[in-house]
C-alpha cells in the first residue's frame, strides 16, 4: 500500500506552470515513477492530449495500463505509468475528487492520482494538491527539495 506520494520540487513547479497557462480549464497529466516500500516516487508529469478540455470536466485515452514500465530510465530505474493528476480551476477550486474523479481512477486502475486546485487573482496565482492511492485512501503529499 502507498502512504506517501514524493515529488521533487522543481517537477512539481513544472506542473505547476503548465496547469496555470491552462487556467481556467481543467487540464492533466500523467504521473510517472516509481514504488519504494510504501512511497511513490514521483520522477515525471507528462502533458498527455486532452479531449475537449473544459471548465469543469477533463478526458483523455491512454494506450497502456496503470502500472507500465517505460522504456526511459531514471537513476537506473524503470519509471512506472503510476496514474493521473487533473486540476480543478476556480471556482470549483477544492483539491477534493468528485465522485466521478474517484470512479474514473479505480475503474482505470491508477495507483495513485492527484487533484491540484487553483486559481488566479491579479497579482497572485494559487494551487493545493492532494494525492490518493486507490487501495488506500488520500496519502501524504510531500515536496522534495
Amino acid at each position: 500500500n502507498i502512504h506517501e506520494v514524493v515529488v521533487d520540487r522543481r517537477e512539481y513547479d513544472r506542473f505547476k506552470r503548465r496547469a496555470f497557462r491552462h487556467y481556467p480549464r481543467e487540464y492533466v497529466e500523467t504521473i510517472w515513477g516509481t514504488v519504494e516500500k510504501h512511497k511513490a516516487l514521483v520522477h515525471l508529469f507528462e502533458p498527455v492530449e486532452q479531449i475537449t478540455p473544459t471548465r469543469n470536466d477533463v478526458d483523455f485515452d491512454l494506450e497502456q495500463p496503470y502500472g507500465t514500465k517505460s522504456g526511459g530510465t531514471r537513476e537506473d530505474k524503470d519509471l512506472v505509468l503510476l496514474g493521473s493528476i487533473h486540476t480543478h480551476p476556480a471556482p470549483y477550486d477544492v483539491p477534493t475528487p468528485s465522485d466521478s474523479d474517484i470512479n474514473s481512477a479505480v475503474d482505470d486502475g491508477e495507483i495513485v492520482w492527484g487533484i491540484c486546485a487553483i486559481r488566479k487573482t491579479a497579482k497572485r496565482r494559487f494551487a493545493s494538491t492532494r494525492f490518493w492511492a486507490t487501495k488506500h485512501g488520500e496519502v501524504d503529499f510531500v515536496v522534495a527539495e
